[in-house]
């Protein structure tokens, strides 16, 4: 049973035991006195979900819990729970009418209407419906701006959208709330809205949001990529330096990234990083990219490397440097499905470089996978 199945039984669980057993006993006599084969029926079900819980059968406790709900029909608490649930095991569709049918009800009260509202804007983000989630998360926020929860997700819709502007927007209100510095985050949005000018043609727009962002942060990898693109476009070469200097001096594990843009029409530049830096990741990178060009001679007679570790070995080893046959087909294989880079926040491994974490969101965590052992 995966751990939102685990937690949304506990929940139901709990709120049953509220419902049924504890809050009778603060009400008056006559309260008590209802106490009967209808009561003695929604414990008998509690109890066997409870059973199907520990007997790790989630269908079957599901069942129960909706035989609870049933029978206790006035009871908004089991729904919320039976909702969650029902999301839990995948079946959307059902959660969606659960907690519409709630909102539904004459005057609900504040609390639960800002409850149910953000339980149905989860389960269509989960679905995939991301507008109505996104609409559902905003009649959260009109009614409670600070609502913390509805922020983070409606920022992960915007995000998902590729709207950036209005995603840097809530990321301020978001930093304001929890009183912390989301700067880099910021520049990496503004980046996202200089790549897009920059798709768009509009080289003025992407300059202004590219600087913007390294103004944020000087540690927005992406935004010094945009620059040194716009400087190339405009034959800028004395910038286009400055910038070049800046990565060998602050970001040396990501000078490899400059390999497509400057190894055609500026190699030169691409060498005196090299004979700067002696950075392994460029000069792998560099003969990567050459391997089928007349140039790769050239190049690996003016860069001399001696492999780190395995992983260096073996991409040297697809490029054909060692004798062994088995081993270079072997290398080659595994080249093609290399994780090269690993997610600070998460851990995950990838194969390609993500600004934004794929599995945390997290933005300008990617960094080179360092690793001695292979693992792929």
């Amino acid at each position: 049973m995966n751990t939102l199945a685990i937690i949304a039984l506990l929940s139901t669980i709990v709120l049953g035991f509220w419902i049924l057993l504890i809050r009778p006993s603060i009400h008056d006599e006559s309260s008590q006195e209802a106490y009967d084969t209808s009561d003695e029926q929604r414990v008998s079900a509690l109890l066997r979900g409870i059973h199907h819980l520990l007997s790790d059968k989630p269908t079957l406790a599901l069942q129960d819990m909706v035989e609870v709900a049933r029978l206790r029909s006035e009871s908004t608490e089991v729904y919320m729970a039976l909702g969650e649930m029902f999301l839990s095991q995948g079946e959307i569709g059902r959660a969606v009418r659960i907690h519409q049918n709630i909102l539904a009800r004459p005057k609900v009260p504040q609390p639960l209407y800002i409850q149910a509202h953000f339980a149905l804007a989860n389960d269509f983000q989960t679905g995939g419906l991301l507008d109505r989630a996104l609409r559902h998360y905003q009649k959260v926020l009109d009614v409670q701006s600070d609502h913390l929860d509805a922020l983070i997700a409606s920022l992960r819709i915007r995000e998902m959208s590729h709207e950036w502007k209005e995603a840097e927007s809530l990321l301020s209100h978001i930093e304001r709330l929890q009183d912390q510095d989301h700067s880099l985050h910021r520049a990496y949005l503004w980046a996202e809205m200089a790549e897009e000018s920059l798709q768009q043609g509009d080289y003025t727009q992407a300059r202004q949001y590219a600087e913007q962002a390294l103004q944020m942060s000087d540690d927005c990898i992406h935004a010094y990529l945009i620059m040194i693109t716009l400087e190339l476009d405009e034959k800028n070469i004395s910038a286009l330096s400055q910038y070049i200097d800046k990565m060998c001096d602050k970001k040396e594990d990501y000078l490899h990234l400059l390999v497509p843009m400057l190894q055609a029409e500026h190699p030169e530049l691409l060498m005196q990083c090299w004979q700067r830096s002696h950075n392994h990741e460029l000069a792998l990178t560099w003969l990567e990219t050459l391997a089928q060009e007349k140039e790769h001679i050239e190049l690996e007679q003016n860069i001399s490397i001696k492999p780190k570790h395995l992983r260096e070995s073996l991409r040297l080893a697809a490029l054909g440097k060692i004798a062994d046959d088995c081993l270079i087909q072997y290398a080659q294989t595994w080249r093609t499905s290399m994780k090269r880079y690993h997610c600070e926040q998460c851990g995950i491994d990838v194969v390609e470089m993500y600004w934004q974490c794929p599995q945390c969101h997290t933005w300008g965590t990617s960094v080179l996978t360092e690793q001695y052992d292979i693992k792929e």
